[in-house]
């Protein structure tokens, strides 16, 4: 009896020993070879957010990642809410925007193969990229129903993680101010106001005024832009107003190469006026080109027209605007000179 009882004791110890053999090398397989690193200095450099509305904003460079950190990370944005600490689903609501879907490179030779480049899609107004964690103001976004300044606007938290762990980036903050659907602007960004209806142009070489043949600065022209609210599509239209009022032909600038001045297609021509169609915003994206400045930041145009001056020689007369437009529409950029109107013919 003895023996037997021995014998069922060592029993049931073996196969409790076996049981956890097999247990544990059961974990052990649910378990990853290896934990990642998450540095201790991962952390959102930047923590004040302040988008204009109505346009398409990323803020990139605005995480350390720490020394350390075993990358990718992952980023989720939690908790947004008002700066009172009310939800705020105007933000988490999905609105249709548009996303490139291939590269664009301000090559394309019409307006339908920039459109094959893009997609709509759904996404909510403020977004983190799941790998980078920059973060994303989509355009769909108006002052009529998103806060914005002189209002404290909005908080949200995000987690930063992989298998090593995870940290919390809180009360991030997010303050958008009101829409400027063009640029260069007046309109004040915590008001909206319009400080004055118009702007001036970025260049302007070699001009001089018809009547007193002196040359004209910045001081004597004007720019406007015009949106034609009642008008379905999207075109931009460029003209010229002399200082009585009157359209100037645009053929008088005889030395503008229309056909390049800008992304658009299907130019049309008129006495007046000079229109194409367009993709909106322009420019397309924030890319240099051959249409934009240095930086790709702003559309940029040249008007010029050649004549002769004093003693016969040959003068080029230039005068150009960098610009960007963010809402989709028929807009027209309008060019007036103030003080007199410039000359056009010989010396």
């Amino acid at each position: 009896m003895y023996m037997n009882r021995n014998y069922i004791s060592n029993t049931i110890k073996g196969a409790l020993v076996l049981l956890s053999v097999i247990l544990l090398s059961s974990c052990n397989k649910n378990l990853p070879d290896h934990l990642d690193a998450l540095d201790n200095d991962v952390t959102y450099t930047t923590t004040t957010y302040e988008p204009v509305l109505g346009r398409t904003t990323l803020f990139n460079n605005n995480v350390n990642v720490g020394k350390n950190s075993t990358l990718p990370l992952d980023f989720k944005i939690y908790s947004i809410r008002t700066a009172d600490g009310d939800p705020a689903p105007e933000l988490t609501s999905k609105f249709p925007v548009k996303v490139w879907k291939k590269a664009y490179t301000g090559a394309e030779t019409t307006l339908a193969e920039i459109e094959s480049k893009r997609e709509v899609q759904y996404r909510p107004l403020l977004e983190i990229q799941e790998k980078s964690g920059e973060i994303t103001m989509w355009n769909p976004g108006r002052s009529s129903f998103v806060k914005n300044s002189p209002d404290p606007g909005y908080v949200f938290d995000v987690e930063i993680s992989n298998t090593g762990g995870r940290k919390f980036a809180r009360n991030l903050k997010l303050k958008p101010y009101k829409e400027r659907p063009y640029e260069p602007s007046t309109i004040d960004p915590a008001t909206g106001l319009s400080l004055r209806p118009y702007v001036f142009p970025s260049l302007m070489v070699n001009t001089v005024g018809e009547r007193t043949g002196q040359f004209l600065g910045f001081g004597d022209m004007v720019v406007y832009f015009f949106k034609n609210e009642e008008q379905a599509g999207n075109s931009l239209t460029f003209s010229f107003v002399d200082s009585l009022n009157n359209y100037i032909n645009p053929d008088k600038f005889n030395a503008t190469n229309w056909e390049k001045l800008i992304h658009g297609f299907d130019m049309v021509k008129t006495n007046q006026k000079v229109t194409y169609k367009v993709a909106y915003p322009i420019p397309l994206i924030n890319q240099r080109t051959d249409y934009t400045n240095i930086d790709g930041t702003r559309a940029s145009v040249t008007f010029a027209y050649r004549r002769l001056g004093f003693g016969g020689g040959s003068v080029l007369a230039r005068l150009g605007l960098d610009f960007a437009i963010f809402e989709e529409g028929n807009w027209e950029i309008q060019f007036r000179f103030t003080g007199e109107s410039p000359r056009f013919t010989n010396e």
